[in-house]
């Protein structure tokens, strides 16, 4: 028996020593150990990429030298109570200590565990631990496995003072939480960490993105639905992050992830963390415009790396399931396919299809053949729409607010006949237009920004006389010859159709001098109107003031609704105009009985601002406006608000009094807004230096009665306004 004991041990002997001969010492760069072997026949590849890549392999295939030649110390685990409690017995200096306790009912670490300081492994799987406790004495600690257990938490400072802690395996143990910056951190390396078949929901983005380079970390198994980022994990755009394998199969993440939400708003610093390889696979994948910006940014890498974890498939919209994201969407150039739909709670008009597609970066309104009449009034939010209204019978091209936005608006197979200079006005002139096959018989002079061959017309026939000769000019300057195919204006002068491309007018048109004479004084009085139009638009504001202030009267009526005689309106950011409102002019006021609304200090508390506002004004009487420098700026929204909705009002009750207080003494020149500058034009403003000191009773004057005195209504012959008089103030449009 000796002898064969013998030759078993020398065997032994020379196996190790050959085994030695193909590894060699491998200190890593990025953690401080010196007793990882490195296997250099499996580790020395491309000698071009001899950092990279040895690093790389060591980090998985590297293993500390006293698992190469096992002079291990292995510990005596006893029991000291029935509850899973347990002391260590051995010697607490031997190096090389290892504790090795399977299949048995330890609730949790030795208590005596830090006695052992010297432990470089720990295996204790199929046990009852439910809690790792403070290891952090563990200083040598480089193997934990508590695989099968009952740990639920595993917290940021379990592992962080473990320098040398490199694989780590806690697989099936009902983990629910793994905290932020739990597995990474500058104290620590683990290569491997193996967490699969637990229950966490949700994983941190500090836990997958460790700056130091790692082997793998496998999460696949759980029940994860979304990575997060609780406190805030920036990747530093100054390192390199060499990364390893992150395997998240089979977990239960159905959107793709919205790196905004996770602290990267620039999509291409995901290049510092490209060299990670991260698995996706067994997921319920839903394909659509969330996942189009990741897939556009690495396609081209991707169709030049393939590796089998990259097969990730769609489950949703089932029409895609089953499809490979990488072989469909990206190598088969299908990212435009992936879109979210845009439903009318985000203003899809009904009956219409409409879709955000990040690839061509734009919103579609597709409403092909639903049978509008006219164009819908609101479409969704977005810039660069493509607006898709073929084959309908919209017989009128109106503004709509969206036109600006569109990029492409396509109209084809209608009726329109008719288009207004307000509509085409708001077009961009590089917009794509498509107004063919419709009943046009005349052409707004706007189009002559535009480009005929971006603007498909199609072939239209209108009346032409001599006045259009913008129109020749049009297509001729922008060579509309190039793309008759497309636009094609055929001119109908007398009994005679020709193209606008070979019309010359000069041949149509008579040159007698009578009739040169007429167009000339038509030209002029066309140009006089157009002065007389011109002033009256300038000055229309002041002119409509001036009218109201001759025509306006005070009325004996009391309308339902009117609740109060006054809203006063002034910024009530500045403080000597705030004291003065409250503490003077509201006081006096109230002292004769007029009922006051002062936004500020009037307001409940939980209403919607706006809407409040808006109420409030609908049911005052009279308005006073306390003019000052800051009144209807930017840094006043609320001013702005409140002196909009005062205007409609005022504008549409003959009955209602604007009163202006000019509390800065401002001129004219000096005020912003044309409606209010018009009323220090005319004068109607109200000079609060008060030279005559009559300021109250001149505000008092233009009052009038209070709605109530203190006895009821102060006549009882007062007439009754019906409410929907009220309500079509709502529906105005500004002067």
């Amino acid at each position: 028996m000796s002898r064969r004991l013998f030759i078993i041990l020398l065997v032994a002997q020379f196996v190790r020593y050959a085994t030695f001969m193909t590894w060699e010492n491998w200190i890593p760069p990025f953690v401080n150990r010196t007793d990882l072997l490195c296997p250099s026949d499996r580790c020395e590849l491309d000698p071009t990429l001899y950092v990279r890549t040895k690093n790389q392999c060591c980090t998985c295939h590297a293993e500390p030298s006293w698992k190469l030649f096992p002079f291990i110390y292995d510990l005596v685990l006893e029991y000291s109570r029935r509850g899973g409690t347990a002391q260590l017995i051995g010697n607490t200096t031997r190096t090389n200590a290892r504790l090795v306790h399977s299949n048995g009912f330890l609730s949790k670490l030795p208590d005596n565990v830090c006695e052992f300081v010297n432990l470089v492994e720990i295996e204790a799987t199929y046990n009852k631990i439910s809690s790792i406790g403070n290891i952090s004495c563990l200083q040598m600690l480089d193997t934990l496995d508590l695989s099968f257990n009952s740990i639920e938490l595993i917290g940021n400072s379990t592992f962080q003072n473990l320098p040398l802690l490199r694989e780590l395996r806690l697989i099936s143990n009902g983990i629910k939480t793994v905290e932020p910056y739990a597995l990474a951190g500058t104290t620590m390396s683990i290569f491997w960490a193996d967490l699969s078949s637990n229950n966490m929901t949700k994983i941190d983005l500090s836990n997958l993105v460790p700056e130091n380079r790692f082997c793998r970390y496998d999460f696949s198994s759980n029940k994860i639905v979304e990575i997060v980022n609780e406190q805030n994990f920036q990747i530093n755009v100054d390192k390199i992050y060499h990364g390893g394998f992150v395997d998240l199969d089979a977990n239960n993440i159905t959107q793709w992830f919205d790196f905004k939400d996770l602290g990267i708003d620039d999509i291409t610093i995901l290049g510092k963390i490209m060299q990670f390889g991260l698995s996706l696979q067994e997921m319920k994948w839903t394909c659509d415009c969330k996942m189009e910006p990741f897939l556009e940014l690495t396609q081209d890498a991707l169709k030049r790396i393939w590796r089998d974890y990259y097969n990730v498939t769609c489950w949703d919209p089932p029409e895609y399931r089953g499809l490979s994201i990488t072989e469909h969407f990206v190598k088969g150039d299908k990212l435009h396919l992936l879109i979210c739909n845009k439903t009318s709670a985000d203003k899809c008009p009904k009956e219409c299809h409409c879709f955000y597609q990040p690839k061509n970066r734009t919103t579609v309104v597709n409403c092909t053949g639903v049978g509008l009449t006219r164009l819908p009034q609101y479409v969704p939010e977005g810039e660069n729409l493509t607006l898709l209204f073929e084959g309908n019978t919209i017989e009128s091209l109106e503004y709509r607010e969206y036109l600006n936005r569109s990029y492409t608006i396509s109209l084809s197979n209608n009726q329109i006949h008719t288009i207004s200079s307000n509509a085409i006005e708001s077009i961009g002139n590089n917009a794509f237009l498509d107004l063919s096959v419709n009943d046009m018989y005349e052409l707004p002079r706007d189009f002559q920004s535009f480009d005929p061959c971006i603007t498909k017309l199609g072939k239209i026939q209108i009346s032409c006389d001599c006045g259009d000769e913008w129109l020749i000019d049009w297509v001729k300057n922008k060579r509309a010859e190039q793309c008759k195919n497309t636009t094609e204006i055929i001119c109908i002068i007398g009994d005679e159709s020709v193209s606008t491309i070979d019309l010359d007018l000069g041949n149509f048109c008579n040159n007698d001098t009578n009739l040169k004479f007429f167009n000339i004084l038509v030209g002029i009085m066309i140009a006089l109107l157009l002065g007389i139009s011109g002033v009256l638009y300038t000055f229309r504001y002041e002119l409509f003031i001036l009218r109201r202030r001759f025509i306006s009267k005070r009325s004996s009526k009391v309308y339902p609704y009117h609740k109060y005689d006054v809203f006063i309106s002034f910024d009530d950011n500045d403080k000597e105009l705030r004291i003065w409102v409250m503490k003077a002019l509201a006081p006096y006021l109230q002292n004769f009985g007029y009922r006051i609304y002062i936004p500020c200090r009037d307001d409940k508390f939980g209403d919607v601002k706006k809407d409040a506002l808006i109420d409030k004004i609908n049911i005052c009487k009279n308005y006073i406006i306390i003019l000052c420098d800051k009144y209807h700026t930017e840094k006043n929204r609320w001013t702005t608000v409140e002196w909009k909705h005062i205007w409609h009002s005022f504008k549409l009750n003959q009955e209602r009094q604007v009163i202006v207080i000019n509390y800065h003494q401002l001129e004219s020149s000096e005020v912003q807004e044309n409606k209010l500058k018009a009323f220090v034009r005319v004068g109607n403003d109200i000079d609060f230096s008060n030279r005559k000191h009559d300021l109250f009773n001149d505000i008092k004057d233009r009052l009038g009665s209070p709605i109530r005195t203190n006895d009821g209504l102060k006549c009882a012959k007062t007439k009754f306004a019906a409410r929907s008089l009220h309500n079509n103030e709502l529906f105005a449009l500004d002067i």
